[in-house]
């Protein structure tokens, strides 16, 4: 068991002012699944209207609108989170999870390379260590195989795209270890969240086994422990974005993102 105490900012900043500005956020902690809130907050500036609410995977998220010009938002979340693995929930798993979703669709060259490591159905199939094994192997093939060279993908890459070229960032190591557990009927899905030790946000991948999710992290090569802090959860990154949104106005933008977490 952990305690974690976390910080996440992020400033958008626009080249003119905006209107009519619609937005979703998720930068609140995804409680359950070992993930307890002792404290948290939220704010947002300039002054906007907002709520939070649940979407379909039950992550919390914050909505809202600004109908006034402005030429930068920023948003702050904090918080204390104690995290406990040592007893996972046994839960079923969503059967939208098994099936190809927009960046992490069925591909041929993903199944082969996995095929050749040796990936299969019948490593799931028992569950046990075997299963848990082949999980691992399958997450450190992906760390060995691809470059980790941020600015090489954007948001909207998809796991195709990202195996094709061997290089990405962390939400591009999970998609494709998604699409490849995916390819042999397991349920897989996306993480977006915070890591100790990182300066920006993260993602990982979780798998279904023996009635438990199960996450690893393809960039580091480990399995997810206590020091992993979920944000959400979906199919692949297009289901959690940390922030999307929409406005009037022909600007460029630049979005700054700062946090800090470390063990209490």
């Amino acid at each position: 068991m952990r305690t974690l105490e976390y910080t996440f900012d992020t400033l958008v900043e626009f080249s003119d002012v905006v209107r009519e500005h619609a937005f979703v956020l998720h930068c609140l902690p995804r409680r359950g699944e070992g993930a307890t809130v002792l404290r948290e907050s939220f704010r947002i500036e300039p002054d906007m209207r907002y709520m939070r609410q649940r979407d379909s995977f039950d992550n919390e998220l914050v909505a809202g609108s600004a109908r006034e010009p402005h030429d930068r938002i920023g948003y702050h979340s904090e918080g204390v989170v104690r995290m406990d693995l040592s007893s996972p929930a046994i839960v079923s798993a969503h059967p939208l999870f098994k099936y190809p979703s927009p960046s992490a669709p069925a591909d041929e060259a993903i199944e082969q390379w996995a095929r050749g490591l040796g990936l299969a159905a019948e490593a799931f199939a028992d569950g046990g260590k075997g299963a848990l094994a082949a999980f691992e192997n399958l997450g450190h093939a992906v760390h060995e195989v691809m470059a980790y060279e941020p600015g090489s993908t954007t948001v909207n890459t998809t796991a195709s795209e990202a195996f094709a070229a061997r290089s990405g960032v962390c939400q591009d190591f999970a998609h494709i270890m998604i699409v490849a557990l995916r390819s042999v009927g397991v349920p897989a899905r996306y993480v977006s969240g915070l890591a100790v030790g990182e300066g920006v946000t993260h993602a990982w991948a979780q798998a279904h086994i023996d009635g438990v999710w199960h996450g690893y992290d393809p960039t580091r090569d480990q399995r997810i422990d206590e020091a992993y802090l979920p944000f959400a959860i979906g199919r692949d990154w297009s289901d959690c974005p940390i922030e999307r949104g929409s406005f009037w106005g022909l600007v460029d933008q630049t979005q700054t993102v700062f946090m800090t977490m470390r063990e209490v």
